[in-house]
Order: structure tokens, then sequence, then C-alpha cells
């Protein structure tokens, strides 16, 4: 009996020390978790405009992506990148009567990808693809 409650004494104290050592998240699981938030900021924008009637914008600026309606504000990491295509454009507008600016997001970190696409004639919002330059 002694032996099994030392062991789990010794069990707790390596998994004390040796949690904080983990990195929670890494590559392709911070940059997967970091494209839902910035889908979910989208598709909260969208449902705004198509609810107030009124447009609403998400800008897109070095290293952040914000809604301008709010203060809610994404900010990536400096190992992140995110590219708005077509690039002549400062942001994503959401129309009341359901229509977006069509665009593309490209989310990278590292050799890992996700591609957001919006469409314009529907708003539709899509995680596209994850890749890696591993493949």
């Amino acid at each position: 009996m002694i032996d099994v409650v030392l062991a789990l004494v010794l069990l707790g104290l390596l998994a004390a020390l040796g949690l904080p050592l983990v990195r929670t998240q890494t590559g392709a699981t911070a940059l997967r978790s970091k494209a839902f938030d910035i889908v979910a900021l989208l598709r909260m924008e969208r449902n705004a405009a198509i609810a107030s009637g009124r447009p609403t914008t998400v800008l897109v600026d070095a290293g952040r992506i914000r809604s301008a309606r709010t203060t809610r504000e994404i900010a990536l990491p400096a190992t992140m990148a995110l590219t708005l295509s077509p690039a002549r454009s400062a942001g994503i507008q959401f129309l009341p009567d359901g229509r977006a600016t069509a665009s593309t997001l490209i989310l990278t970190a590292g050799g890992n990808g996700m591609r957001i696409a919006i469409s314009g004639p529907t708003a539709m919002i899509r995680l596209v693809e994850a890749y890696s330059a591993a493949r």
C-alpha cells in the first residue's frame, strides 16, 4: 500500500515539474487555433451586418486583424504572417444583403499554412485547406 502511495506521489511530482515545460500550442496547432479565431471574427461581423442592416468591415493590418465596428482584435505572434488577397484592399466588407468582398486570407507559420476563403455573392466563410511544406 505504501509503495502505491509513494509511486503516486512521485508521479505527481514528475507531472508537476514536467508539464510547464510542455509547450501547449506550437506549429500547426497554434496556426489552426488562430485560423479558427479569425473565422469566428469574420462570421461575427457578417452576422452583425445582416442583423443591423449596415455594412461592417474587418481590417487586415500587419500582424493583426480587427473589427472596425467593435474593439475586437486578433493579434498574430511574430512567427505567423497573414496575407489578404486581393492585395489592393485593406479589409473585408460585409454588406447587409448578405454579400461580401470576395477575398482570401492566407495564414502561415513556418512551413504550415491555412487558407480562409470569403465568397463574394454569399459571404460564406470557410477554411479551405491546410498545407504543410513537409508534404
